[in-house]
């Protein structure tokens, strides 16, 4: 009997636990999941990104396909949420929920994967880890491609342990058709088809020897299908690279390094610590040293580092324990490969294109840090220390992250109460207009939901969301007979902190919120 196997039989023995894994997965973490991402999911607002995705879905299909070529994305994402908008609508729950249902998907997918091979207990602490996560609530609850991509990797994934460990043939074509639908969801889709051809080669190749013939021909058969598949949209990828994001600065090798910090801060405890903070709290411990004062340590951003470290350092003890069984079994070098390779290509790949959040890019890896952080858990020989430790894990990821998830209102910019003051103020003739441009579409959206849609001028926008060559400000200038208007600055306006309309003057500005302002509503008249 292989390591791997022997220890998914010891965890699996009737005599030690059951059934009741399986049970309290599907009885008890996977509904736990869904209230957690079903609860306030409409009560953030739906950001610049998320409208962007709702205005290219409600385009013809060709033109949504022409969007995607202009994009840095491509069109599955939009063509799926098209067809979920024609049956529950643009409201933010429901383009939401789409996400909702993929991660979901993906919670499924990582049970199946994981008890079989190392445990029913070990899979539940695992989906317990990844449904009280902030990180995946958070983007369980966001109209965009992430959440759903994890579901297609994961489903893929499922495939080709199916076809690899026990032949069965329809593994590899489920494998082949998943992979192929995220990465024309995503392209970093393909890092995850990098890293489980790593491991075919090792396993069909390396010491053991695994493969048979028939297998490997099948396999590079497989893969050139999606090859020939996938052929139309590479012009399309290769223009998208060539035009790159202007707003992208290659990084030096520290900041490389900063930003997979950045990554397993998001994955542990979401946006309830930033990165920013986490680099000044160890620049100042550097710094000052014993100089700190007494309460530096006392405060909630340390214990959140202080935590975050201990998950880390929980999921490094798992992955040593999967190298030592990939010493004896090759396949469980599977999950290390998963989480190592696509990190230290996206790394390398950031050198020279920029800053990526990793977290959001490699959302599919994000499963196999969890799974890690639960082997290491599962070292642990006594159970109530054991079960002490899962509690105190789930417990503080539920206070820190998710808690403070739902406690946030707005999500970057939200235009909502700036729309709210200016409904209450407005009159009949007057014009609602917004800088930069590319903010059109959020104001295009939530207009119409205050009674503003007489008062906004009607968005004229390139597939990518840039103007098209026309200024709202400039519209205002030039339009005869308007007297009076409100102008919404967004934070990413040039204008924002030194406002000025020509030919208007300045009655009032008002901030949202007051602290912080994102949003700022500007009261002008000729």
């Amino acid at each position: 009997m292989t390591a791997l196997a022997a220890s998914s039989a010891r965890s699996n023995s009737p005599t030690a636990v059951g059934n009741w894994p399986s049970w309290l997965f599907w009885c008890g973490v996977l509904p736990l999941a869904l209230l957690l991402r079903g609860w306030g999911i409409a009560h953030q607002n739906l950001w610049l990104d998320e409208l962007y995705a709702l205005d290219v879905a409600r385009r013809p299909i060709m033109e949504i396909v022409r969007c995607a070529a202009a994009d840095v994305h491509p069109p599955l994402f939009y063509l799926l949420l098209k067809a979920w908008m024609q049956l529950f609508g643009d409201s933010a729950a429901a383009v939401r929920s789409l996400s909702v249902v993929a991660s979901l998907a993906a919670l499924v997918s990582v049970f199946r994967l994981t008890a079989p091979r190392y445990g029913g207990q070990v899979a539940l602490t695992t989906t317990l880890l990844l449904a009280v996560s902030a990180h995946q609530i958070f983007f369980a609850q966001e109209a965009r491609m992430y959440a759903l991509v994890m579901a297609l990797v994961l489903a893929s994934l499922r495939g080709y342990a199916m076809w690899r460990e026990s032949g069965v043939e329809r593994g590899l074509a489920v494998y082949m058709w998943f992979a192929l639908a995220a990465m024309y969801c995503h392209y970093f889709a393909l890092l995850a088809v990098v890293a489980v051809n790593a491991h075919f080669v090792l396993t069909a190749f390396g010491p053991t020897r695994a493969a048979t013939r028939r297998q490997a021909r099948r396999w590079f058969v497989a893969h050139g299908v999606m090859a020939l598949l996938y052929a139309p949209w590479v012009e399309f990828i290769v223009a998208q690279m060539q035009r790159g994001q202007t707003w992208r600065k290659p990084l030096t090798l520290v900041d490389a390094g900063w930003q997979v910090v950045g990554y397993f801060q998001e994955t542990t405890l979401g946006y309830a610590v930033y990165l920013d903070h986490v680099r000044a709290w160890f620049a100042r411990l550097v710094v000052e040293n014993v100089n700190l004062p007494g309460n530096f340590f006392w405060q909630p951003l340390t214990f959140n580092i202080v935590f975050i470290l201990f998950l880390t350092a929980l999921m490094s003890i798992g992955l040593w324990h999967n190298l030592k069984l990939a010493r004896t079994d090759i396949r469980a070098a599977l999950p290390v490969l998963f989480l190592v390779l696509p990190m230290l290509l996206a790394s390398v790949l950031s050198l020279r294109k920029g800053s990526m959040e990793l977290a959001r890019y490699l959302i599919f890896t994000t499963p196999a840090f969890w799974f890690f952080t639960a082997v290491g858990l599962h070292q642990i020989r006594a159970t109530f220390w054991r079960l002490a430790l899962i509690g105190l894990c789930v417990g503080t990821l539920f206070w820190q992250g998710a808690r403070i998830h739902y406690g946030t209102t707005a999500r970057d910019s939200d235009l909502r109460p700036a729309l709210e003051f200016i409904r209450r103020q407005s009159q009949p003739g007057e014009r609602v207009v917004i800088d930069p441009d590319a903010m059109d579409v959020c104001l295009a959206y939530y207009a119409p939901r205050y009674g503003l849609e007489g008062l906004i001028y009607s968005a004229q926008m390139t597939p990518t969301g840039e103007p098209t060559g026309h200024n709202q400000l400039e519209r205002l200038i030039r339009e005869e007979g308007v007297r009076h208007a409100w102008v919404i600055l967004d934070y990413r306006s040039e204008k924002f902190d030194a406002p000025a309309v020509p030919g208007f003057h300045i009655v009032r500005q008002v901030d949202f919120p007051s602290a912080y302002p994102k949003v700022r509503v500007i009261e002008v008249t000729r």
